[in-house]
């Protein structure tokens, strides 16, 4: 038994930073080539062509979730790791993954007569066995996170996205259908697990002997990820079964397009946060500010995407997707509203699984689901598609308060303190809409629908944030914040000289 205990980075702040720096450059490629993709799909295929593929993906990303033993984290978290730690965890892993293959091999037909349409079974069973390939990754990928060097894990998902890319935009001009999502999706999946081993030579060993700490750190992590599942996924899985297959893939299209600004925006970031906080969690005083200064960061990137994305929805769907798909437009406004209420509580998972609070995840999510299901049943219900999407702006509300309390007991940061690290970003965000409102009374009525009219809103809106954000900053006399440790953080990475924490 060989400890893999490595020395760390003598500069975490800077280890963060340049994580976040990696991740962030692969995520502006994994987002160009996803949107590229979800364009070109777009134009090829037709509204029922994603609702057939968004059940079935659905339905699987809720299995795979809800069987996620979080292994990956207890390596991270865990403050002694030997070589047999990455061999049970490869071991449980397998297991999984031989139970999400045969499960979907057993349940496939079942699963489509259940929904009332055969074309499903051939797609629940590619998906379900791609899926469970992508369950058994090179656990030596978690040490690489845990030392803070994202090199493998930047190269994984760059060459994964643009075998997926590919493999989508040729089916789609072949075969006119859902299996350019299906099969392209698939396709990257497995891509990413094979270059996952080639990178990083890993001989698997059959072992159990570190069951009980893997298990032992990831059971309430195991619960919290099944009710964040549920919360996902339940609103597909329940419109699947009550509207048309058009309504449903008018649904994930537009829950696809309003998700990319906030996720892709502020996941590098987020990404790089848990092993961050991990190596400074027995330090209450400087976990509490990491985090604050950490989920202001990311806020001060989502809240302005997701709430830019809501004023220009309109022109983005008609350049981007075509006329067939104006009818997603209202539903996009809603959504990212939601993505944008939910940035204020993206550190909150990083934080608690950092710290070994898990079951504090777990009652999170817990109630977040105990409010989703009857609000997205009654919307559903009463309103169809439109009240799905406003029941997801109630639930999205009750989840900041949850996460602003949840936070004060982990960090030890009041409710007024964290609201307080907000309200520049909330001013200029302000700002922002102001200025994207009155540039499109004051361009011709025409322009906001080309695409030098969307450029000429982005730059308004983004100018105005900017200059508000800097001003109200100097305005304050440069008071350490996260506009501070940014500055700090970016002459680190440009001198490229650490420096202590």
């Amino acid at each position: 038994m060989v400890s893999l205990v490595q020395q760390q980075p003598v500069n975490v702040k800077l280890g963060v930073a340049r994580g976040a720096a990696a991740l962030a450059v692969t995520r502006m490629i994994v987002n160009a080539a996803g949107l590229l993709s979800l364009i070109v799909l777009a134009w090829f295929l037709t509204p029922e062509d994603f609702g057939v593929a968004a059940i079935a993906i659905a339905l699987v990303q809720l299995i795979v979730t809800m069987t996620e033993v979080s292994m990956e984290s207890a390596l991270i978290q865990r403050q002694e790791i030997t070589t047999d730690h990455i061999d049970t965890a490869w071991t449980l892993a397998l297991f999984r993954s031989l139970l999400i293959a045969g499960g979907f091999a057993l349940a496939a037909w079942p699963l489509a007569h259940a929904y009332g349409d055969q074309r499903l079974a051939a797609v629940f069973l590619v998906v379900g066995i791609s899926s469970a390939i992508g369950s058994l990754p090179n656990p030596r990928l978690a040490l690489e996170t845990r030392w803070l060097r994202f090199g493998p894990l930047t190269t994984i998902q760059i060459t994964a996205k643009v075998a997926s890319l590919v493999a989508s935009i040729g089916l789609a001009i072949w075969l006119h259908n859902y299996w350019a999502i299906v099969a392209g999706s698939a396709i990257g999946t497995v891509a990413a697990t094979a270059l996952g081993y080639a990178i990083l030579p890993y001989r698997p060993r059959f072992s159990l002997g570190k069951t009980g700490d893997i298990l032992g750190f990831s059971t309430w992590l195991f619960l919290s990820q099944t009710c964040r599942a549920l919360n996902w996924r339940l609103d597909q899985l329940l419109a699947g079964m009550v509207l048309s297959k058009s309504d449903l893939g008018a649904y994930s299209m537009a829950d696809n397009l309003a998700m990319l600004p906030t996720r892709e925006a502020t996941a590098p970031l987020a990404q790089a946060l848990f092993p961050g906080l991990a190596n400074v969690r027995t330090d209450p005083d400087r976990l509490r500010k990491a985090y604050l200064i950490a989920q202001s960061s990311i806020a001060m990137i989502a809240l302005p995407c997701a709430i830019g994305f809501v004023l220009v929805a309109e022109p983005i769907v008609r350049i981007a997707l075509g006329e067939k798909w104006l009818m997603i437009v209202p539903l996009v406004e809603v959504i990212a509203g939601c993505y944008a209420i939910l940035s204020l509580t993206i550190g909150t998972g990083p934080l608690a699984t950092a710290v070994g609070q898990t079951r504090m995840l777990f009652v999170r999510d817990a109630i977040s689901l105990g409010v989703r299901i009857p609000c997205v049943a009654a919307g559903l219900m009463l309103w169809g598609l439109h009240g799905v999407v406003w029941a997801r702006v109630v639930v999205a509300a009750i989840d900041v308060c949850v996460a602003l309390v949840l936070v004060r007991q982990l960090a030890g940061a009041g409710i007024i303190e964290q609201l307080a690290s907000y309200w520049r970003i909330f001013a200029s965000t302000t700002a922002m809409v102001v200025a994207v409102l009155a540039v499109e009374r004051l361009i011709p009525p025409g322009l906001h629908e080309t695409l030098a009219g969307l450029f000429l809103l982005i730059a308004a809106g983004g100018g105005a944030y900017a200059v508000s954000l800097l001003l109200l900053w100097l305005a304050t006399g440069r008071r350490p914040g996260t506009e501070t440790e940014l500055l700090k953080l970016a002459r680190m990475l440009i001198a490229r000289r650490p420096a202590s924490t």
